[in-house]
Parts: structure tokens; sequence; C-alpha cells
């Protein structure tokens, strides 16, 4: 059976999944968050012979790792890299594109999870250090609707920390709460983290 991207399995909300043939024979990874808990699962699926044969009749799948710990940010972390590193191991699952699109997926996923009560637009947007004052780097979106502002404002996010270390510095948010602002923002926010501002803004 094939399992829907977004949707409810076992308890399990799918955010990425990806499937491949390889020499005749199909293979698969999926990524998984239970929403009550913040417990992020990385997924195998089973070996088979076409897209569809991935989960079992009753939607089992062939192995799993579960990141459980009390901290949903680390569990994220760490379930990303390992998804990153099953994907290597299943047969031609694993390109070029691959960590761009399973990041996209978490952000959009996360930008999801706190609706806004009314229909509003923002820009979203950051500025780093720079060599001088007047010349910082900085990166911004067109007005958006919330959702779409929301998710890039999170790829903004992800872009400066990128999941190696977990670092605070003076002045700044860390980035567990980093990411919590901005998936809990339902309308302007600025915040520093890792000594970048990040906003949204209308």
């Amino acid at each position: 059976m094939r399992i829907k991207t977004g949707g409810q399995h076992q308890g399990w909300t799918v955010v990425h999944q990806a499937r491949r043939a390889w020499r005749g024979s199909f293979e698969g990874v999926w990524l998984g968050v239970e929403e009550s808990t913040g417990r992020w699962m990385v997924g195998r699926q089973r070996d088979g012979q076409s897209m569809d044969d991935g989960f079992d009749a009753d939607g089992n799948w062939a192995t799993s790792r579960h990141f459980r710990e009390g901290n949903e940010y680390l569990n994220m972390r760490r379930a990303l890299a390992a998804y990153d590193e099953e994907a290597q191991n299943a047969s031609d699952v694993w390109n070029g594109m691959w960590d761009q699109r399973a990041h996209e997926a978490v952000a959009r996923h996360l930008a999801h999870r706190v609706p806004f009560p009314a229909p509003v637009r923002l820009s979203a947007g950051w500025i780093g250090r720079g060599l001088t004052d007047y010349h910082p780097p900085r990166g911004s979106t067109f007005p958006l609707d919330g959702p779409e502002a929301k998710y890039e404002l999170i790829r903004y996010l992800q872009g400066q920390t990128r999941f190696d270390e977990i670092v605070t510095e003076p002045g700044s948010v860390s980035e567990e709460e980093a990411y919590q602002l901005a998936i809990n923002a339902t309308g302007p926010i600025r915040f520093v983290c890792r000594g970048v501002t990040f906003y949204l803004s209308e």
C-alpha cells in the first residue's frame, strides 16, 4: 500500500518520503512526527516490486529509528540526520537534491502547525552580521500569505543554523527558542539567533 505525505499513518504525521527503483526492485524511506509527544521517527520502507508496496496490507514498514527525547527540537535535528543517512543506504533514493527537499518538507510542516486566526500578508527576512553596519548581508521576501511567509522564515533559520551544532550567544535566543517563535507566530515578530536577526513584518 501507499501512504500519503502530510496525512496520518499509525499515529505519525508523514512529513516526507521517497521511493525509487534500483535494479529491478524498489526501496524507500519516510520521515514522521508524533504531534502529541514531539517524537520523530525515520522509517525504512519494505523493499518491493512497485512504488506502492513499501508498506504491507496493514501499513507496516520494514524498520524504524525513533527519537524520543523530551526536546522536540533535538528530536527533529537528529531525525533529519538519520533520515539523510537512511536515504543514502537505500539504493538510489538519495540524490543531490535530497537535503534541500527534506528540509523544505520539514519547514512546510512546521509552518502549518499553528494556523493563523485570520488571513494576513507578511514579509519574511533576516539581517546578518556584515563587514560594516551599513551593508550587512540580508534577505527578504515580498509580502506573502501568512503560512508561506512563516515557511520562508523557517527556511532562513535552517540556512543559518544548518542543524550542525547548538550555539547560544549573548543577546540571542537559542535555536530551539527561535524555532518555537517561528512556529507559533501568527503576526509580526522579530528575534535574534546566532547573532542574526530574523523577522516577519507587515
